[in-house]
């Protein structure tokens, strides 16, 4: 033992480190496990429960992972950290994000099974199909990968939303599937889409606007009868993944509106603003994201919009036109859409979700739910 000792004497670092790491183990064990990461604007993984068929599976180990990296001690300085680093190396992605060129961050996607993207899919054709005595468009809308071209470097894994908007295609046809991508592309030399965020910005959502009055045969207000307000230093969910160190942050905007929400039978405006002075500004919009939600409007007619939340700057744009817009989010909506649907005899039904969504969302199958 005593020789142990002498010989561990010589190597003073590998002792260093070794009491470092063993250390650092026992302040991570005991360090306080949050449910969400306000930073990343997610939920973080929990602690899977144990059992033999899923460590036979291989399904624990993973999931043992993904709570180890998400509950690791001071994780946001080290995803900072590995930024820098891998800047210094000449890498072009850091924690699923992609560098783009001009500041852009765009979400890594790479081939991955396709199994839920297909439900979706195929839940919203049937969707349309079962409902036929109704006014519905389908828009998915690209990314800014697929919009903003020319600044996606040469190879980079990013989403490519020509793919899933062909399938929707030959699933709702023409006359029902909204593309506004060409519409976006017109004008992607524009600020359309937040440089640090996944989200589009009210004025591309102001585009897409124009498509879907025009479509359904109806007059869009031109851009000069809104007032868009512009909000400084917003850094978005791509920054807060990646930990760009030379980032440049975004200007948020939204447009003015004096409307009120009604959520759960309490009334908001349709702006929280409060929302603005922490980091996630965008979840002002519609009073963040809610199962259901109406919304009194200025125009004539209903509406209803089953969405995620791409929609949510997008939907103020519609109460000057609408008498009655409903909002739907299926993550947080469990009675039957169809029957919400005769009861309120909409005139249009809008489902609208981005096309990195539609790969990954759990809850699109819902829309055909409860129906029987």
């Amino acid at each position: 033992m005593k020789n142990l000792f002498k010989n561990l004497k010589k190597y003073p670092l590998v002792i260093f480190f070794a009491v470092f790491l063993y250390a650092l183990s026992v302040v991570d064990l005991f360090s306080p496990q949050y449910e969400t990461s306000e930073l990343e604007n997610r939920d973080l993984a929990k602690f899977p429960a144990f059992s033999l068929k899923s460590l036979i599976n291989n399904e624990y180990t993973p999931k043992i992972e993904d709570f180890t990296e998400d509950h690791f001690i001071v994780r946001n300085s080290w995803i900072s950290l590995k930024s820098i680093s891998e800047s210094v190396l000449g890498k072009g992605e850091n924690n699923g994000i992609v560098y783009g060129d001009d500041g852009y961050l765009f979400t890594k996607v790479l081939a991955a099974d396709t199994t839920q993207r297909d439900k979706n899919v195929n839940a919203i054709g049937a969707f349309v199909a079962n409902n036929p005595e109704f006014d519905i468009d389908v828009m998915l809308v690209p990314t800014a990968p697929s919009v903003m071209t020319d600044k996606v470097k040469p190879a980079s894994p990013v989403n490519d939303a020509t793919v899933v908007i062909g399938q929707l295609k030959n699933l709702v046809g023409n006359e029902n599937l909204l593309d506004v991508t060409d519409t976006l592309k017109t004008h992607n030399d524009e600020y359309i889409y937040y440089r640090t965020d996944h989200h589009w910005t009210s004025l591309g959502a102001y585009y897409a606007y124009t498509d879907f009055m025009t479509s359904n045969g109806l007059s869009p207000r031109s851009a000069d009868e809104f007032t868009f307000v512009e909000v400084e230093n917003f850094l978005g969910t791509h920054y807060s993944k990646s930990k760009n160190f030379n980032v440049k942050p975004d200007v948020m905007t939204y447009i003015e509106n004096d409307s009120e929400i009604e959520i759960m039978g309490t009334v908001s405006p349709i702006y929280d603003y409060s929302k603005l002075e922490v980091r996630d500004k965008y979840a002002m919009f519609l009073q963040g994201n809610n199962g259901f939600s109406t919304i009194k409007g200025d125009g004539e007619g209903k509406i209803l919009v089953i969405k995620d939340s791409y929609a949510n700057c997008f939907v103020p744009f519609l109460t000057g036109d609408f008498e009655q817009v409903d909002v739907i989010d299926l993550r947080f909506h469990s009675s039957s859409v169809r029957q919400l649907m005769l009861e309120n005899e909409y005139d249009h039904v809008l489902v609208m979700y981005n096309s990195e969504t539609i790969d990954t969302d759990i809850y699109v199958p819902k829309l055909n739910m409860y129906n029987q």
